[in-house]
Formats: structure tokens, C-alpha cells, sequence
């Protein structure tokens, strides 16, 4: 568990990036919900739905636990872990579900998400050092009131970066929530990634990209390809096949599907030494492809 005082600054980050959220969607235009957004089917306005729906559905689990209760949250499809196309089948509901509130909300989205995330706010608010341990209701099983926590802050920081992105022409990633997505992203502390690496099979030993960051969170991190499998660890001391030397904005941005690592290098985001025969491998690697 993490320290007390850890996750009272994270739930002050809550407050804090959900408040400018508010302020900044409560600003748009009415025609700027409709504009296309980095997520797949989805419009800016249904990327706000699906941020009214997450608070309502997840802070409903919270709050529920907090009261000692697990039951589950009605309509919510059960998908445990090692179910075939897992990953599929919930990406396919959270997906509809946001078109579906969008639409049943209709002209007042904006109050309604406002209403959700205050009501959240107030959740978290309420905890005391006793609750953080609390199991609560998750459809892939129990999970404590603690580690909703980094989620809540991953959603946030990434979909205000989807709706900024439509509307600005270079958004950068909240420096806040930098520390969590960069934790939160899949396959660190050596952990391998669950999709393989393509046409990785037959190469001659490990393929190593490095990313040497820069800003908060930044250092030095291989992501280390072997028996067609990847891992991301901290950088060793051997050279790498591909060096990447940007910030960790861009990192985050890169490895949570919002920029293609060809294009980042492309634009300046990434400065790029080694064999750039590699990118496009990474690229398709990230895509599932």
C-alpha cells in the first residue's frame, strides 16, 4: 500500500486536474463536441460521455465498498481475467457505452459530467486512513478502494489530452499525472507485454530501444525485445540498436497509442540514433499488428 500522505496528494491531483477539466469543457463550443477525437469512434462529446460514465460506474464501486459492500454494478459485463478476447469484449462495451450516454444525455453532457466528477470528488474526500485497503467490486475481480486511485488519474490526464488535441496543435500531457502514467504503463518493472513483437521470431539475440527521457519522471528506459516478447526495464549499461532521446510527455503519449513513434521522430519529438529500420516494427508492435 502506498503511504497515506502519497495517496492524499493523489487525490488532491483529482480534484485539481478534474476542476480545469471542467472549466475547460464548460468553455467549448457546442459544434467543438462534435469534432473527431485520437479514440477510436469516438467524437470529442463521447469522450466527455465516456469521462461521466467512468466517474458514475467507478465511483459507484468505490462508494459501494466503502460501505463494506461488493455487490456488482448492474449492467456491467463480469470479464475475468484469461476470458478469450478479454480485452475485446470490454474495449467493445466501454466503447458503446460512452456513444449510448452521449446520446442519452444530449444537451446536458456538460452539466452531468461536471455533477459526476464533483460527486466523485466528494467520495474521495471522505476517505479515511482505514478505507484505502477496502475491497470493492471490479469486473475482473475485487479489487481495494486504493488502487482505483491511478486509474482515475490515467483517464483523466489522457482524455483531457484527447479533447485538448482536437482543438490545440500541441497539447502537452499534465505534469501532474505524469508520474502515474508512466507507472501505470503496461509492461514496466520488467513485466513482459501481453501482445508479441512482430517479426521478432528469428532475430539474432535482443533488439534494444532505448528512450532516453527528459522532465518529470524522466531518465533512462530500454524496452528490451527477446523471443518475441518485450519488457520495459532501466536502461543498462550496453549499447542499444535504436536510442530515442525525447521527453517523457511524448513517452506517454507514444506508448498509451496517441502518437506513432515514425511520426514523433518525424516532428522533432523523439531525436533518433541507431538502426531506424526498427521503428516500423514498433509501430506495428503498438498497434497489435
Amino acid at each position: 500500500m502506498q503511504s497515506i500522505d502519497t495517496l492524499q496528494s493523489q487525490v488532491d491531483l483529482i480534484r485539481s486536474e478534474s476542476s480545469r477539466l471542467m472549466q475547460y469543457v464548460n468553455d467549448l463550443p457546442p459544434e467543438a463536441l462534435e469534432n473527431p477525437s485520437p479514440c477510436d469512434k469516438w467524437n470529442v462529446g463521447e469522450v466527455i460521455a465516456h469521462l461521466d460514465w467512468f466517474a458514475d460506474t467507478y465511483g459507484g464501486m468505490m462508494e459501494r465498498g466503502l460501505r463494506d459492500d461488493q455487490s456488482p454494478t448492474e449492467g456491467l459485463p463480469s470479464v475475468p481475467p484469461g476470458t478469450p478476447n478479454r480485452q475485446v469484449i470490454v474495449d467493445e462495451y466501454y466503447g458503446q457505452a460512452a456513444i449510448d450516454r452521449r446520446r442519452s444525455l444530449g444537451q446536458d453532457l456538460i452539466p452531468a459530467f461536471t455533477e459526476r466528477f464533483n460527486r466523485l470528488n466528494n467520495v474521495l474526500a471522505g476517505i479515511g486512513p482505514e478505507d484505502w485497503d477496502k475491497p470493492c467490486y471490479h469486473p475482473s475481480g475485487l479489487r481495494a478502494v486504493e488502487s482505483f486511485i491511478p486509474t482515475i488519474i490515467s483517464e483523466l490526464a489522457l482524455h483531457e489530452w484527447d479533447i485538448r488535441s482536437t482543438l490545440e496543435p500541441s497539447p502537452a500531457v499534465s505534469e501532474g499525472s505524469i508520474p502515474v502514467l508512466m507507472e501505470k504503463i503496461p509492461g514496466n518493472r520488467g513485466r513482459p507485454w501481453s501482445i508479441s513483437f512482430p517479426d521478432m521470431k528469428d532475430a539474432p539475440g535482443p533488439i534494444r530501444y532505448r528512450f532516453e527521457l527528459t522532465g518529470e519522471a524522466g531518465g533512462k528506459r530500454d524496452i528490451l525485445v527477446e523471443g518475441n516478447k518485450a519488457r520495459m526495464e532501466p536502461a543498462g549499461d550496453g549499447s542499444a540498436n535504436l536510442t530515442l532521446a525525447g521527453d517523457t510527455g511524448t513517452f506517454i503519449l507514444l506508448m498509451y497509442g496517441r502518437l506513432r513513434l515514425e511520426s514523433a521522430i518525424a516532428t522533432g519529438g523523439f531525436d533518433a540514433k541507431g538502426n531506424l529500420g526498427l521503428v516500423p516494427g514498433f509501430d506495428r508492435w503498438l498497434e497489435g499488428v
